[in-house]
């Protein structure tokens, strides 16, 4: 049986990339892989990802987009943050901790990537420390605030990783994160192809009720919700009307396509909502 962690439902099958199935809650349709790829797999897999771009690894061009997105981000943890330490899961090189050192907060991250952390160290000048927040047991209630951008979709745990952060959040903490969102228009009228269905990448696609559904299951009440979440609100607009046009014409096509072929062999497509939460300790 394939069982949703936030439910405890069947899932369907709903997408295939190799040997790497996914798989869609019947009650919050949030997709997710199954069977959870091995450490050896995820470690396997991100030796590669996490290459220069010029040695053919991907995530270069992942934080190099991340990065336009960083002041914004960084408003909105402000505007929330009144005094205190942050810390930034999932930090990678540092961009954004950095960012937010610059802005005047008391900030540092924590990742798995000893080579993102040296750079971090040694060539941003920014506190960071490499290992998962799940092991950091000493510092509970030690943060005003946790920020963990496009990570949780990464994690094969992510309930773990979130009780975690919700050990070391002080009493009321904010918790700021993002992720693709599943289950939604878009992802409605393009079923299980859209650029979030990315296993090994991406294990988890969250629908936004799957998501409200785990942050509260491990401790959290949430505040803020942005399901369509841009930068701007010029982007915003662009981005949903250039989905929209694109995607009424490429949800004929794969209609097509899927009439001659199984889902499995299709391409995904270059589009997908981004769902933006605030929650709150309890």
């Amino acid at each position: 049986m394939h069982n949703c962690s936030i439910c405890n439902t069947e899932g369907t099958f709903c997408y295939s990339a190799g040997q790497y199935k996914m798989y869609r809650c019947g009650t919050c349709e949030t997709a997710f892989c199954s069977p959870t790829p091995s450490n050896e797999e995820l470690s396997h897999y991100y030796a590669t990802f996490h290459m220069s771009a010029q040695e053919g690894g991907m995530y270069d061009n992942v934080e190099s987009r991340m990065i336009d997105d960083f002041p914004s981000k960084c408003a909105l943890v402000k505007k929330h943050h009144s005094s205190g330490k942050l810390l930034d899961v999932g930090c990678g090189k540092g961009y954004f901790v950095k960012h937010c050192v610059d802005a005047g907060l008391d900030a540092q991250g924590v990742d798995l990537s000893t080579t993102a952390i040296e750079y971090a160290t040694k060539t941003l000048g920014i506190a960071a420390i490499a290992g998962r927040v799940e092991d950091m047991t000493s510092f509970s209630n030690s943060f005003e605030t946790v920020t963990m951008w496009a990570t949780i979709e990464h994690l094969p745990a992510p309930e773990q990783t979130l009780s975690a952060i919700h050990r070391v959040l002080k009493p009321n903490g904010l918790l700021h994160l993002d992720t693709g969102i599943g289950a939604d228009w878009l992802d409605k009228m393009l079923p299980g192809v859209n650029q979030w269905y990315d296993p090994p990448q991406h294990l988890f696609v969250f629908s936004a009720p799957g998501l409200k559904k785990l942050l509260e299951k491990t401790g959290f009440e949430v505040i803020r919700s942005d399901l369509s979440y841009e930068r701007s609100s010029t982007r915003r607009i662009a981005k949903m009307v250039r989905s929209m046009i694109a995607a009424l014409g490429l949800n004929a096509a794969s209609r097509i396509a899927l009439a001659r072929r199984p889902m499995e062999t299709m391409s995904r497509f270059p589009f997908g909502n981004l769902q933006s939460f605030t929650a709150r300790k309890i």
